[in-house]
């Protein structure tokens, strides 16, 4: 079976709603966030972001040694001085 991609109309739709519902006094906001959640999150592939910013929380550094440990493929994207890239890796033992 292919790959699903979400098309522009779809993403745009999703937005839309999205928006109209976050930005409304509905008392059943959240139910009905969690439904349009719900008809998107179908078939995904996977695929996390975590922020880090100056000190590694508790954590991290275990966290990623065994994200690595599973074979996942991890990436780590910083937009500080390679100098400060480096020591995070050595950090979170990813180098």
């Amino acid at each position: 079976m292919g790959k699903k991609q979400l098309s522009v109309v779809e993403y745009r739709k999703f937005a839309e709603d999205y928006h109209r519902l976050k930005t409304s006094v509905d008392p059943l906001k959240e139910e009905k966030l969690l439904e349009l959640y719900d008809s998107m999150e179908q078939d995904l592939t996977f695929v996390g972001c975590s922020a880090i910013e100056d000190k590694l929380q508790d954590g991290v550094p275990e966290t990623i040694a065994k994200i690595i440990e599973t074979k996942i493929k991890l990436w780590v994207l910083t937009g500080d001085k390679q100098e400060t890239a480096i020591e995070i890796g050595k950090s979170c033992k990813l180098i």
